[in-house]
């Protein structure tokens, strides 16, 4: 008897411990709080294989991640939930075996059992009477429960990829290839479009808060990069805040003030995901005075009213552009993307 206790209570533990980690990774927006951290825990032990993998596809040259390492965490960590889930209940079925009928015969049986409540196939050959008929109903309650909450977590997941992905490919073309923010606003100029400028960094603002609001909620979304390599989302982003500081600090422009809330949003974001995966700042490649001396001369030919800049405004604009530049390249190299450049190499 005092096994058998011992075995329902066990099962019990490990049943309601799974439950609080589907429930804290897929209905709690924000990180993950639960008591396994399945997920996170899955993605620490697989991102370094994962990227060496990768680059070892590469000839030794840095990769970014397929778009398949985020399904496949999450993949893992629902395969996990549901074993967590099928043990549970088996043990505290075969610890109440005297309450069916037949009694179950083993534990082998008691999976089966289980496996069948949690995928409401009703295909058992036993009957439960007394408290295991409760367990058979929070057994199938609770598969029912998960099946559930996944799709739905698919779903809001594919919503905001759409939401980020409408943004991105709207650069497609225009920052130049590889993207940035000098290219951005020479394609503008070239087609007649700078008076548009004060619109687009609205866009961006409110896409940059979206993105803030999404990828904080759901932090896999960061794993998946955009299908056109030419305008993923960390160079669009880092593109678009590039034209925008250089709009806000470099010129005389009417769009000055719109550069400038996208500027605070876009670094506001972009600090909350390097909080969320505990990156820091990688200066590596840091532009020169002599980078915003050539961004100075090609906003003139493109006809821009552009400063003669003194070296405490150059400092300035380098120091606004440390806000999120530094951030972005780390989140980069996290997800082995190319970092975007001032000016592009």
């Amino acid at each position: 008897m005092m096994v058998q206790a011992v075995e329902g209570l066990v099962g019990l533990a490990v049943t309601a411990l799974a439950l609080a980690d589907i429930f804290c990774t897929i209905l709690i927006p924000g990180p993950v709080k639960g008591p396994f951290r399945i997920a996170i825990r899955l993605r620490d032990l697989g991102l370094p294989l994962w990227r060496g993998l990768s680059r070892l596809r590469a000839g030794g040259r840095r990769q970014r991640l397929s778009n398949v390492f985020a399904p496949l965490v999450f993949f893992l960590a629902f395969g996990t939930w549901s074993v967590l889930l099928l043990l549970g209940f088996a043990l505290m079925f075969h610890a109440a075996a005297a309450s069916f009928r037949p009694a179950l015969d083993g534990f082998d049986q008691a999976l089966y059992v289980a496996g069948s409540s949690l995928l409401t196939l009703g295909v058992s050959e036993v009957d439960a009477k007394g408290g295991a008929r409760w367990l058979i109903l929070w057994a199938a309650l609770s598969g029912f429960g998960m099946i559930t909450a996944t799709f739905t977590y698919i779903l809001q997941i594919q919503n905001s990829l759409h939401q980020r992905e409408s943004g991105v490919l709207t650069l497609a073309g225009l920052a130049g290839k590889p993207p940035s923010g000098i290219g951005l606003l020479e394609s503008f100029a070239a087609l007649g479009l700078r008076d548009d400028l004060p619109d687009f960094f609205k866009d961006w603002r409110d896409l940059s808060a979206a993105v803030l609001h999404s990828h904080m909620s759901f932090p896999v979304l960061v794993y998946f990069h955009s299908v056109d390599a030419e305008s993923d989302w960390l160079s669009a982003l880092h593109a678009v805040l590039d034209a925008a500081t250089i709009v806000m600090e470099l010129t005389e422009e009417m769009s000055t003030g719109k550069a400038a809330l996208l500027h605070r949003a876009g670094s506001r974001t972009v600090s909350h995901l390097c909080a969320l995966f505990d990156l820091g700042l990688d200066a590596a490649d840091a532009p020169a005075d002599e980078d915003v001396a050539a961004v100075i001369e090609r906003l003139l030919a493109a006809g821009y009213r552009a400063k003669r800049l003194t070296g405490p405004e150059t400092a300035r604009f380098l120091k606004l552009r440390g806000d999120y530049s530094g951030r972005l390249d780390a989140l980069a190299a996290h997800l082995g993307a190319e970092r975007t450049r001032l000016i592009p190499g």
